[in-house]
Protein backbone atom coordinates (compact mmCIF):
# COMPACT_ATOMS: atom_id res chain seq x y z
CA UNK A 1 0.00 0.00 0.00
CA UNK A 2 1.07 3.37 -0.70
CA UNK A 3 1.71 6.10 1.98
CA UNK A 4 -1.35 8.66 2.07
CA UNK A 5 -0.95 11.39 -0.10
CA UNK A 6 -2.11 15.00 0.30
CA UNK A 7 -3.95 15.29 -2.91
CA UNK A 8 -4.89 18.61 -2.24
CA UNK A 9 -2.33 20.23 -1.48
CA UNK A 10 -1.06 23.48 -3.44
CA UNK A 11 -3.22 25.65 -5.65
CA UNK A 12 -7.12 26.26 -6.06
CA UNK A 13 -8.40 22.82 -7.54
CA UNK A 14 -11.08 25.06 -9.23
CA UNK A 15 -8.15 27.42 -11.08
CA UNK A 16 -7.02 24.23 -12.22
CA UNK A 17 -10.62 22.77 -13.16
CA UNK A 18 -11.47 26.37 -15.27
CA UNK A 19 -8.10 26.15 -16.79
CA UNK A 20 -8.58 22.83 -18.15
CA UNK A 21 -12.30 23.55 -19.37
CA UNK A 22 -11.30 26.49 -21.45
CA UNK A 23 -8.16 24.52 -22.84
CA UNK A 24 -8.90 20.75 -23.91
CA UNK A 25 -12.00 19.26 -25.67
CA UNK A 26 -14.36 16.75 -23.60
CA UNK A 27 -14.13 13.20 -23.03
CA UNK A 28 -16.22 10.61 -21.90
CA UNK A 29 -16.42 8.66 -18.49
CA UNK A 30 -16.15 4.29 -18.88
CA UNK A 31 -15.20 2.08 -21.64
CA UNK A 32 -17.88 -0.42 -23.59
CA UNK A 33 -18.33 -1.87 -26.28
CA UNK A 34 -21.78 -3.30 -27.87
CA UNK A 35 -23.12 -6.76 -26.71
CA UNK A 36 -23.96 -7.87 -29.94
CA UNK A 37 -22.02 -7.68 -33.09
CA UNK A 38 -23.55 -7.98 -37.01
CA UNK A 39 -22.26 -11.59 -38.70
CA UNK A 40 -20.42 -9.91 -41.11
CA UNK A 41 -20.94 -12.38 -43.95
CA UNK A 42 -24.79 -12.91 -43.24
CA UNK A 43 -25.55 -9.32 -42.04
CA UNK A 44 -27.52 -10.77 -39.03
CA UNK A 45 -27.34 -10.13 -35.29
CA UNK A 46 -24.95 -12.06 -33.74
CA UNK A 47 -26.07 -12.66 -29.89
CA UNK A 48 -22.90 -11.24 -27.32
CA UNK A 49 -22.62 -15.04 -26.04
CA UNK A 50 -21.69 -16.41 -29.74
CA UNK A 51 -19.49 -13.37 -29.79
CA UNK A 52 -17.55 -14.69 -27.13
CA UNK A 53 -17.58 -18.35 -27.98
CA UNK A 54 -15.96 -17.11 -31.59
CA UNK A 55 -12.98 -15.50 -29.90
CA UNK A 56 -9.66 -17.12 -30.71
CA UNK A 57 -7.81 -18.71 -28.48
CA UNK A 58 -5.04 -16.60 -26.42
CA UNK A 59 -1.54 -16.40 -28.37
CA UNK A 60 -2.32 -19.06 -30.41
CA UNK A 61 0.55 -20.48 -32.41
CA UNK A 62 3.09 -19.10 -29.43
CA UNK A 63 4.97 -22.12 -28.59
CA UNK A 64 7.94 -21.31 -25.38
CA UNK A 65 8.59 -17.37 -25.84
CA UNK A 66 11.67 -16.07 -24.16
CA UNK A 67 10.27 -13.10 -23.07
CA UNK A 68 6.64 -11.81 -23.33
CA UNK A 69 6.07 -7.74 -23.50
CA UNK A 70 2.79 -6.47 -22.93
CA UNK A 71 2.44 -2.73 -23.98
CA UNK A 72 -0.51 -0.45 -23.12
CA UNK A 73 -1.03 3.12 -22.77
CA UNK A 74 -3.95 6.45 -23.20
CA UNK A 75 -6.06 4.91 -20.34
CA UNK A 76 -7.56 8.60 -20.15
CA UNK A 77 -8.98 7.86 -16.69
CA UNK A 78 -10.39 4.39 -17.49
CA UNK A 79 -9.16 2.26 -14.53
CA UNK A 80 -12.73 0.22 -14.83
CA UNK A 81 -15.66 0.49 -17.11
CA UNK A 82 -18.34 1.93 -15.19
CA UNK A 83 -20.71 -1.07 -14.75
CA UNK A 84 -23.35 0.85 -16.49
CA UNK A 85 -24.01 -2.19 -19.11
CA UNK A 86 -23.28 -5.84 -19.21
CA UNK A 87 -19.91 -6.94 -21.08
CA UNK A 88 -17.82 -4.16 -20.88
CA UNK A 89 -14.20 -4.55 -22.24
CA UNK A 90 -11.63 -3.11 -20.83
CA UNK A 91 -10.13 -2.38 -17.28
CA UNK A 92 -6.89 -2.88 -15.00
CA UNK A 93 -9.18 -6.18 -13.27
CA UNK A 94 -9.11 -7.89 -16.88
CA UNK A 95 -5.90 -7.03 -17.75
CA UNK A 96 -4.37 -8.65 -14.67
CA UNK A 97 -5.82 -11.82 -15.24
CA UNK A 98 -4.03 -11.48 -18.60
CA UNK A 99 -0.92 -11.11 -17.69
CA UNK A 100 -1.92 -13.82 -14.73
CA UNK A 101 -2.36 -16.45 -17.44
CA UNK A 102 0.32 -15.69 -19.01
CA UNK A 103 2.85 -15.72 -16.26
CA UNK A 104 1.17 -18.49 -14.10
CA UNK A 105 -0.49 -20.89 -16.36
CA UNK A 106 1.65 -20.88 -19.00
CA UNK A 107 4.78 -20.05 -17.11
CA UNK A 108 6.76 -17.45 -19.57
CA UNK A 109 8.47 -15.22 -18.57
CA UNK A 110 6.29 -11.56 -18.44
CA UNK A 111 6.85 -7.91 -18.27
CA UNK A 112 4.83 -5.01 -19.21
CA UNK A 113 4.93 -1.04 -20.05
CA UNK A 114 3.27 1.90 -20.70
CA UNK A 115 3.17 4.79 -23.08
CA UNK A 116 1.50 7.41 -20.49
CA UNK A 117 -1.71 8.91 -21.10
CA UNK A 118 -3.19 7.77 -17.66
CA UNK A 119 -5.44 10.31 -16.63
CA UNK A 120 -8.52 12.00 -18.46
CA UNK A 121 -7.16 15.15 -20.21
CA UNK A 122 -10.28 17.38 -19.72
CA UNK A 123 -10.44 16.53 -15.62
CA UNK A 124 -6.00 16.35 -15.09
CA UNK A 125 -6.63 19.22 -12.49
CA UNK A 126 -9.55 17.57 -10.85
CA UNK A 127 -9.04 16.64 -7.04
CA UNK A 128 -10.59 13.06 -7.95
CA UNK A 129 -8.13 12.37 -11.04
CA UNK A 130 -4.92 13.01 -8.30
CA UNK A 131 -6.46 10.30 -6.47
CA UNK A 132 -7.03 8.09 -9.23
CA UNK A 133 -3.48 8.25 -10.25
CA UNK A 134 -2.39 7.30 -7.36
CA UNK A 135 -4.31 4.05 -7.62
CA UNK A 136 -3.59 3.76 -10.99
CA UNK A 137 0.01 3.47 -10.38
CA UNK A 138 -0.16 1.09 -7.55
CA UNK A 139 -2.52 -0.73 -10.01
CA UNK A 140 0.43 -1.11 -12.56
CA UNK A 141 2.78 -2.19 -9.71
CA UNK A 142 0.48 -4.73 -8.77
CA UNK A 143 0.60 -5.84 -12.61
CA UNK A 144 4.39 -6.07 -12.76
CA UNK A 145 4.80 -3.50 -15.01
CA UNK A 146 7.84 -1.93 -15.13
CA UNK A 147 7.87 1.52 -16.79
CA UNK A 148 5.37 4.07 -17.75
CA UNK A 149 6.13 6.90 -19.84
CA UNK A 150 5.12 10.20 -19.07
CA UNK A 151 2.54 11.52 -21.54
CA UNK A 152 0.26 14.78 -21.95
CA UNK A 153 -1.85 13.54 -18.99
CA UNK A 154 0.82 13.06 -16.56
CA UNK A 155 2.85 16.20 -17.66
CA UNK A 156 0.09 18.41 -17.15
CA UNK A 157 -0.36 17.15 -13.76
CA UNK A 158 2.91 19.22 -13.30
CA UNK A 159 5.96 18.54 -11.84
CA UNK A 160 5.13 19.14 -8.35
CA UNK A 161 2.83 16.27 -8.35
CA UNK A 162 5.00 14.37 -10.58
CA UNK A 163 7.80 14.97 -7.77
CA UNK A 164 5.81 14.34 -5.33
CA UNK A 165 4.00 10.90 -6.78
CA UNK A 166 7.21 9.88 -7.79
CA UNK A 167 8.91 10.33 -4.19
CA UNK A 168 5.61 8.87 -2.33
CA UNK A 169 5.83 5.76 -4.42
CA UNK A 170 9.44 5.27 -4.70
CA UNK A 171 9.60 4.96 -1.00
CA UNK A 172 7.14 2.05 -0.65
CA UNK A 173 8.89 -1.48 -0.68
CA UNK A 174 8.21 -3.38 -3.86
CA UNK A 175 7.28 0.08 -6.10
CA UNK A 176 9.13 -0.34 -9.21
CA UNK A 177 7.16 1.41 -12.07
CA UNK A 178 9.34 4.48 -12.95
CA UNK A 179 8.90 7.44 -14.82
CA UNK A 180 10.42 7.21 -18.50
CA UNK A 181 11.03 10.56 -20.32
CA UNK A 182 14.65 10.98 -22.14
CA UNK A 183 14.10 14.45 -22.90
CA UNK A 184 11.94 15.74 -20.10
CA UNK A 185 13.76 17.68 -16.73
CA UNK A 186 12.26 18.94 -13.87
CA UNK A 187 13.60 21.65 -11.93
CA UNK A 188 16.23 22.19 -13.69
CA UNK A 189 18.13 18.72 -13.09
CA UNK A 190 18.09 14.83 -14.11
CA UNK A 191 19.88 13.70 -10.37
CA UNK A 192 16.07 13.83 -8.89
CA UNK A 193 15.25 10.05 -9.74
CA UNK A 194 12.44 10.95 -12.20
CA UNK A 195 11.97 10.70 -14.73
CA UNK A 196 14.83 8.12 -16.35
CA UNK A 197 16.17 8.29 -19.37
CA UNK A 198 16.23 4.84 -19.77
CA UNK A 199 16.40 1.21 -18.38
CA UNK A 200 17.47 -2.00 -18.50
CA UNK A 201 14.60 -5.33 -17.17
CA UNK A 202 15.70 -8.80 -17.18
CA UNK A 203 12.55 -11.06 -18.69
CA UNK A 204 13.67 -14.58 -18.63
CA UNK A 205 17.35 -14.96 -20.18
CA UNK A 206 16.31 -11.36 -22.16
CA UNK A 207 17.04 -8.12 -21.50
CA UNK A 208 15.25 -5.86 -22.51
CA UNK A 209 16.43 -2.13 -23.52
CA UNK A 210 13.36 0.67 -22.93
CA UNK A 211 13.58 4.32 -23.46
CA UNK A 212 10.38 6.86 -23.10
CA UNK A 213 10.34 9.84 -25.15
CA UNK A 214 7.58 12.75 -25.16
CA UNK A 215 7.00 13.44 -29.02
CA UNK A 216 7.07 16.96 -30.66
CA UNK A 217 3.42 16.62 -31.24
CA UNK A 218 2.74 16.49 -27.17
CA UNK A 219 5.52 18.97 -26.34
CA UNK A 220 4.15 21.55 -28.70
CA UNK A 221 0.55 20.72 -26.74
CA UNK A 222 2.44 21.72 -23.22
CA UNK A 223 3.91 24.35 -24.54
CA UNK A 224 0.62 25.76 -25.22
CA UNK A 225 -0.35 25.20 -21.60
CA UNK A 226 2.51 27.77 -20.37
CA UNK A 227 4.01 24.40 -18.41
CA UNK A 228 7.33 25.15 -20.16
CA UNK A 229 6.99 28.77 -20.08
CA UNK A 230 10.03 28.20 -17.16
CA UNK A 231 12.50 25.20 -17.98
CA UNK A 232 13.75 25.81 -14.78
CA UNK A 233 10.68 24.12 -13.67
CA UNK A 234 9.60 21.85 -16.72
CA UNK A 235 12.06 21.32 -19.69
CA UNK A 236 10.96 19.11 -22.64
CA UNK A 237 13.80 19.07 -25.15
CA UNK A 238 13.26 17.83 -28.68
CA UNK A 239 13.28 13.46 -28.65
CA UNK A 240 15.95 13.56 -31.63
CA UNK A 241 18.25 16.33 -29.76
CA UNK A 242 18.65 13.16 -26.99
CA UNK A 243 18.03 9.74 -28.46
CA UNK A 244 21.48 9.15 -30.12
CA UNK A 245 22.99 10.10 -26.89
CA UNK A 246 20.36 7.39 -25.20
CA UNK A 247 20.73 4.73 -27.39
CA UNK A 248 24.35 4.71 -27.13
CA UNK A 249 24.52 4.32 -23.51
CA UNK A 250 21.88 1.64 -23.27
CA UNK A 251 23.39 0.07 -25.70
CA UNK A 252 26.38 -0.20 -23.98
CA UNK A 253 24.75 -2.70 -21.62
CA UNK A 254 24.30 -5.32 -24.76
CA UNK A 255 19.97 -5.78 -24.75
CA UNK A 256 18.49 -8.36 -26.61
CA UNK A 257 15.68 -5.65 -27.34
CA UNK A 258 15.51 -2.11 -27.71
CA UNK A 259 11.96 -0.24 -27.49
CA UNK A 260 10.67 2.92 -27.29
CA UNK A 261 7.99 4.15 -25.93
CA UNK A 262 6.70 6.95 -28.04
CA UNK A 263 4.17 9.19 -26.57
CA UNK A 264 3.80 10.91 -29.91
CA UNK A 265 1.01 10.94 -32.67
CA UNK A 266 1.67 7.86 -34.97
CA UNK A 267 3.58 9.83 -37.78
CA UNK A 268 5.91 11.31 -35.48
CA UNK A 269 6.73 7.84 -33.67
CA UNK A 270 6.63 6.27 -37.49
CA UNK A 271 9.23 8.70 -38.37
CA UNK A 272 11.56 8.25 -35.12
CA UNK A 273 11.18 4.49 -36.23
CA UNK A 274 12.93 5.70 -39.78
CA UNK A 275 15.09 7.79 -37.86
CA UNK A 276 16.59 5.53 -35.31
CA UNK A 277 16.44 1.86 -36.79
CA UNK A 278 17.94 0.54 -33.75
CA UNK A 279 14.44 0.24 -32.04
CA UNK A 280 13.18 -3.09 -32.92
CA UNK A 281 9.93 -2.05 -31.48
CA UNK A 282 7.84 1.75 -31.61
CA UNK A 283 4.79 1.72 -28.83
CA UNK A 284 3.51 4.70 -30.29
CA UNK A 285 0.39 7.00 -28.59
CA UNK A 286 -2.40 8.07 -30.28
CA UNK A 287 -4.01 5.27 -32.25
CA UNK A 288 -7.20 4.55 -32.94
CA UNK A 289 -9.28 3.40 -29.81
CA UNK A 290 -9.60 0.06 -31.17
CA UNK A 291 -6.64 -0.35 -33.62
CA UNK A 292 -5.98 -2.79 -36.02
CA UNK A 293 -4.90 -6.29 -35.09
CA UNK A 294 -1.66 -6.64 -36.96
CA UNK A 295 1.41 -4.12 -36.08
CA UNK A 296 2.73 -1.41 -38.96
CA UNK A 297 6.07 -1.77 -39.83
CA UNK A 298 8.76 1.00 -40.80
CA UNK A 299 11.66 -0.60 -42.21
CA UNK A 300 12.44 -4.01 -39.95
CA UNK A 301 10.76 -1.36 -36.65
CA UNK A 302 7.21 -2.65 -35.51
CA UNK A 303 5.08 -0.13 -34.45
CA UNK A 304 2.90 -1.03 -32.05
CA UNK A 305 -0.62 0.50 -31.77
CA UNK A 306 -2.24 0.16 -27.78
CA UNK A 307 -5.28 1.78 -28.49
CA UNK A 308 -7.75 3.97 -26.40
CA UNK A 309 -9.01 3.82 -22.69
CA UNK A 310 -7.60 0.14 -21.40
CA UNK A 311 -10.07 -1.74 -24.09
CA UNK A 312 -6.94 -3.55 -25.27
CA UNK A 313 -3.34 -4.42 -24.58
CA UNK A 314 -0.87 -5.30 -27.77
CA UNK A 315 1.40 -8.18 -26.43
CA UNK A 316 4.71 -8.86 -28.32
CA UNK A 317 6.48 -12.52 -27.67
CA UNK A 318 10.22 -12.45 -28.33
CA UNK A 319 11.26 -16.23 -29.55
CA UNK A 320 14.56 -18.27 -29.36
CA UNK A 321 15.60 -17.03 -33.21
CA UNK A 322 15.10 -13.15 -32.67
CA UNK A 323 11.33 -13.62 -33.98
CA UNK A 324 8.89 -11.01 -32.81
CA UNK A 325 5.14 -11.91 -32.77
CA UNK A 326 2.35 -9.82 -31.99
CA UNK A 327 -1.00 -10.21 -31.06
CA UNK A 328 -3.94 -7.19 -30.10
CA UNK A 329 -5.85 -8.30 -26.87
CA UNK A 330 -9.26 -7.45 -26.34
CA UNK A 331 -9.47 -7.71 -22.42
CA UNK A 332 -13.02 -9.32 -22.68
CA UNK A 333 -14.95 -11.46 -19.81
CA UNK A 334 -15.20 -14.22 -22.10
CA UNK A 335 -11.81 -15.23 -21.77
CA UNK A 336 -10.52 -13.28 -18.72
CA UNK A 337 -12.23 -12.57 -14.94
CA UNK A 338 -11.69 -10.07 -12.69
CA UNK A 339 -8.81 -10.03 -11.00
CA UNK A 340 -9.16 -10.09 -7.09
CA UNK A 341 -5.89 -7.81 -6.51
CA UNK A 342 -7.87 -4.93 -8.86
CA UNK A 343 -10.99 -5.42 -6.98
CA UNK A 344 -9.03 -4.67 -3.84
CA UNK A 345 -7.74 -1.79 -5.95
CA UNK A 346 -11.59 -0.29 -6.75
CA UNK A 347 -12.02 -0.52 -3.37
CA UNK A 348 -9.52 1.38 -1.75
CA UNK A 349 -9.67 3.52 -4.97
CA UNK A 350 -13.61 4.32 -3.79
CA UNK A 351 -12.35 4.23 -0.14
CA UNK A 352 -9.77 7.24 -1.01
CA UNK A 353 -12.97 8.70 -2.59
CA UNK A 354 -15.26 8.42 0.20
CA UNK A 355 -12.60 9.98 3.12
CA UNK A 356 -12.03 12.91 0.53
CA UNK A 357 -15.51 13.62 -0.98
CA UNK A 358 -16.07 16.86 1.04
CA UNK A 359 -12.92 18.05 -1.16
CA UNK A 360 -14.56 16.47 -4.32
CA UNK A 361 -18.13 18.12 -3.98
CA UNK A 362 -17.21 21.63 -2.45
CA UNK A 363 -18.40 24.65 -3.28
CA UNK A 364 -15.03 25.80 -4.96
CA UNK A 365 -15.26 22.88 -7.70
CA UNK A 366 -18.90 23.72 -8.40
CA UNK A 367 -20.42 25.20 -11.24
CA UNK A 368 -23.41 27.47 -12.17
CA UNK A 369 -25.87 26.41 -14.20
CA UNK A 370 -26.59 27.97 -17.35
CA UNK A 371 -30.41 29.09 -16.69
CA UNK A 372 -29.04 30.41 -12.94
CA UNK A 373 -31.88 28.39 -11.25
CA UNK A 374 -31.76 25.90 -8.25
CA UNK A 375 -32.54 22.50 -7.99
CA UNK A 376 -35.69 21.25 -5.89
CA UNK A 377 -36.51 17.91 -6.66
CA UNK A 378 -38.58 15.35 -7.96
CA UNK A 379 -41.05 15.29 -4.74
CA UNK A 380 -41.63 19.34 -5.26
CA UNK A 381 -43.35 18.09 -8.78
CA UNK A 382 -45.62 15.95 -7.87
CA UNK A 383 -48.04 17.85 -6.61
CA UNK A 384 -49.47 19.73 -9.91
CA UNK A 385 -47.77 16.68 -12.02
CA UNK A 386 -48.89 13.37 -10.81
CA UNK A 387 -49.44 11.66 -14.42
CA UNK A 388 -45.27 12.95 -15.20
CA UNK A 389 -43.96 11.73 -11.82
CA UNK A 390 -46.39 8.38 -12.04
CA UNK A 391 -44.40 7.96 -15.41
CA UNK A 392 -40.46 8.21 -14.14
CA UNK A 393 -40.87 6.52 -10.49
CA UNK A 394 -41.32 3.47 -12.95
CA UNK A 395 -38.45 4.01 -14.65
CA UNK A 396 -34.72 3.39 -14.58
CA UNK A 397 -34.12 6.70 -14.16
CA UNK A 398 -35.82 6.82 -10.17
CA UNK A 399 -33.86 4.09 -9.18
CA UNK A 400 -30.41 5.32 -10.56
CA UNK A 401 -28.58 5.79 -7.50
CA UNK A 402 -29.78 2.65 -6.13
CA UNK A 403 -27.95 1.01 -8.89
CA UNK A 404 -25.06 2.44 -7.30
CA UNK A 405 -25.14 0.43 -4.78
CA UNK A 406 -25.86 -2.61 -6.49
CA UNK A 407 -25.25 -2.60 -9.85
CA UNK A 408 -26.89 -2.52 -13.18
CA UNK A 409 -30.19 -4.41 -13.32
CA UNK A 410 -30.28 -7.01 -15.54
CA UNK A 411 -32.89 -9.68 -17.07
CA UNK A 412 -32.98 -13.31 -15.93
CA UNK A 413 -33.44 -16.39 -17.85
CA UNK A 414 -37.24 -16.01 -17.35
CA UNK A 415 -37.46 -12.57 -18.44
CA UNK A 416 -37.26 -11.13 -14.70
CA UNK A 417 -35.14 -7.76 -14.07
CA UNK A 418 -32.94 -8.90 -11.05
CA UNK A 419 -29.86 -6.31 -9.71
CA UNK A 420 -26.53 -7.49 -9.86
CA UNK A 421 -26.33 -9.30 -6.37
CA UNK A 422 -29.95 -10.45 -6.89
CA UNK A 423 -29.34 -12.30 -10.31
CA UNK A 424 -30.93 -15.74 -10.81
CA UNK A 425 -28.44 -16.39 -12.86
CA UNK A 426 -25.53 -18.53 -10.70
CA UNK A 427 -22.91 -17.07 -13.10
CA UNK A 428 -23.85 -14.00 -13.35
CA UNK A 429 -24.61 -13.10 -9.59
CA UNK A 430 -20.74 -15.03 -8.74
CA UNK A 431 -19.11 -11.78 -10.92
CA UNK A 432 -21.46 -9.06 -9.86
CA UNK A 433 -21.13 -10.03 -6.23
CA UNK A 434 -17.83 -8.61 -6.22
CA UNK A 435 -19.55 -5.12 -7.21
CA UNK A 436 -18.11 -2.24 -5.47
CA UNK A 437 -20.28 0.93 -4.43
CA UNK A 438 -20.22 4.00 -6.47
CA UNK A 439 -22.35 6.16 -3.87
CA UNK A 440 -18.63 8.42 -3.50
CA UNK A 441 -17.56 8.76 -6.88
CA UNK A 442 -18.20 12.00 -8.90
CA UNK A 443 -17.71 10.29 -12.47
CA UNK A 444 -20.54 8.06 -11.33
CA UNK A 445 -22.67 10.55 -9.45
CA UNK A 446 -23.25 12.93 -12.63
CA UNK A 447 -25.18 10.63 -14.34
CA UNK A 448 -26.92 8.83 -11.41
CA UNK A 449 -28.26 11.83 -9.06
CA UNK A 450 -29.83 15.19 -10.00
CA UNK A 451 -27.86 18.56 -10.37
CA UNK A 452 -24.57 17.63 -12.08
CA UNK A 453 -22.85 18.11 -15.71
CA UNK A 454 -22.82 14.58 -17.17
CA UNK A 455 -19.84 15.67 -19.41
CA UNK A 456 -17.74 17.18 -16.96
CA UNK A 457 -18.46 15.10 -14.08
CA UNK A 458 -19.12 18.99 -12.60
CA UNK A 459 -21.60 19.51 -9.83
CA UNK A 460 -24.25 22.20 -10.13
CA UNK A 461 -24.07 24.80 -7.11
CA UNK A 462 -27.55 23.10 -5.89
CA UNK A 463 -26.70 20.01 -6.97
CA UNK A 464 -26.57 16.52 -5.63
CA UNK A 465 -23.73 16.01 -2.92
CA UNK A 466 -24.60 12.79 -0.43
CA UNK A 467 -27.70 11.22 0.80
CA UNK A 468 -27.29 12.99 4.48
CA UNK A 469 -27.71 17.03 3.12
CA UNK A 470 -29.46 16.30 -0.45
CA UNK A 471 -31.51 13.07 -0.41
CA UNK A 472 -34.25 14.35 -2.21
CA UNK A 473 -31.95 14.67 -5.36
CA UNK A 474 -30.91 11.18 -5.47
CA UNK A 475 -31.54 9.34 -8.79
CA UNK A 476 -32.22 10.35 -12.45
CA UNK A 477 -34.91 13.21 -11.88
CA UNK A 478 -36.89 15.62 -13.79
CA UNK A 479 -34.63 18.61 -13.57
CA UNK A 480 -32.07 16.86 -14.84
CA UNK A 481 -34.02 17.06 -18.55
CA UNK A 482 -36.36 20.07 -17.88
CA UNK A 483 -33.81 22.49 -15.72
CA UNK A 484 -33.75 23.72 -12.44
CA UNK A 485 -37.13 24.31 -10.72
CA UNK A 486 -37.09 25.79 -7.57
CA UNK A 487 -38.16 29.27 -8.99
CA UNK A 488 -41.06 27.67 -11.15
CA UNK A 489 -42.10 25.89 -7.69
CA UNK A 490 -42.59 28.69 -5.89
CA UNK A 491 -44.09 30.84 -7.82
CA UNK A 492 -46.92 28.39 -8.63
CA UNK A 493 -47.34 27.53 -5.11
CA UNK A 494 -47.54 31.22 -5.11
CA UNK A 495 -50.11 31.58 -7.84
CA UNK A 496 -52.36 28.75 -6.78
CA UNK A 497 -52.69 30.17 -3.06
CA UNK A 498 -53.66 33.74 -4.66
CA UNK A 499 -55.30 33.29 -7.77
CA UNK A 500 -55.65 35.77 -9.81
CA UNK A 501 -53.72 36.47 -13.39
CA UNK A 502 -51.00 34.45 -14.70
CA UNK A 503 -47.97 36.84 -14.57
CA UNK A 504 -45.46 37.10 -17.29
CA UNK A 505 -42.78 35.53 -14.53
CA UNK A 506 -44.68 32.61 -14.15
CA UNK A 507 -45.09 32.11 -17.87
CA UNK A 508 -41.61 32.57 -18.43
CA UNK A 509 -40.21 29.63 -16.29
CA UNK A 510 -42.93 27.03 -17.49
CA UNK A 511 -41.90 27.77 -21.17
CA UNK A 512 -38.40 27.34 -19.72
CA UNK A 513 -39.19 24.10 -18.44
CA UNK A 514 -40.72 22.61 -21.47
CA UNK A 515 -38.77 20.41 -23.13
CA UNK A 516 -39.64 19.11 -26.81
CA UNK A 517 -38.57 15.40 -28.11
CA UNK A 518 -36.06 16.63 -30.87
CA UNK A 519 -34.06 18.67 -28.37
CA UNK A 520 -33.97 16.18 -25.43
CA UNK A 521 -33.02 13.37 -28.72
CA UNK A 522 -30.46 15.79 -29.40
CA UNK A 523 -29.20 17.77 -26.61
CA UNK A 524 -30.14 15.84 -23.52
CA UNK A 525 -30.31 12.08 -23.77
CA UNK A 526 -27.04 11.72 -25.60
CA UNK A 527 -25.50 13.37 -22.46
CA UNK A 528 -25.26 10.07 -20.23
CA UNK A 529 -26.14 8.04 -23.19
CA UNK A 530 -23.00 7.93 -24.67
CA UNK A 531 -20.80 5.53 -26.99
CA UNK A 532 -19.46 4.66 -23.98
CA UNK A 533 -22.33 4.59 -21.15
CA UNK A 534 -24.98 3.20 -23.71
CA UNK A 535 -23.77 1.35 -26.95
CA UNK A 536 -26.84 0.02 -27.13
CA UNK A 537 -28.95 2.94 -26.93
CA UNK A 538 -31.74 3.36 -29.14
CA UNK A 539 -33.82 6.86 -28.51
CA UNK A 540 -37.20 5.67 -30.45
CA UNK A 541 -37.04 2.64 -28.27
CA UNK A 542 -36.01 4.31 -25.08
CA UNK A 543 -38.35 7.34 -25.41
CA UNK A 544 -41.58 5.31 -25.18
CA UNK A 545 -40.53 4.19 -21.73
CA UNK A 546 -39.97 7.55 -20.33
CA UNK A 547 -42.23 9.81 -22.35
CA UNK A 548 -44.86 11.75 -20.46
CA UNK A 549 -46.05 14.30 -22.61
CA UNK A 550 -49.49 15.91 -22.64
CA UNK A 551 -51.34 17.33 -19.14
CA UNK A 552 -53.20 13.92 -18.17
CA UNK A 553 -53.44 14.38 -14.54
Amino acid sequence: MLNKINYFGGSSPKAGVTTAIGIFCLTLITSCRPSALPNQSSGERVSADDVENQRSPLLEGWSEPRAVLVFSGDEHGYLEPCGCTERQTGGFALRADLIRQIKEERSWPLTAFDVGGILNEKRVTYPQSKIKFNQMLQGFNQMGYQGIALGLEELLLGPDALYSQHANSSATEGYDVPFLAANVTIFGTKDLGTPINSRLVEVGDSKVGVIGIVGNTTRNKIAQTGLTADENQLKIDSPEDVLRTTIDELQKQSPDLLILLSHSEIDESEGLAKQFPEFQIVVTAGSAEDPLGKPSFVGETMIVHVGKKGKNVAAVGLFADGELKHELIELDKGRFKPHPEMIELMQSYQNDLQDHFSELVSDDLAIAHVTGGTFAGSKSCVECHKFAYGIWSKTKHAGAFQSLIEGHTEKDHTGKEQTAKGHADKKYSEENEKWISRIWDPECLCCHTTGWEPQTALRYQSGFKNMESTPLLAGQQCENCHGPAAEHVILEKSWKKNGGQLTSELIETRKSLQLLKAEAEQKVCARCHDHDNSPKFEFEKYWKEVNHSGRKD
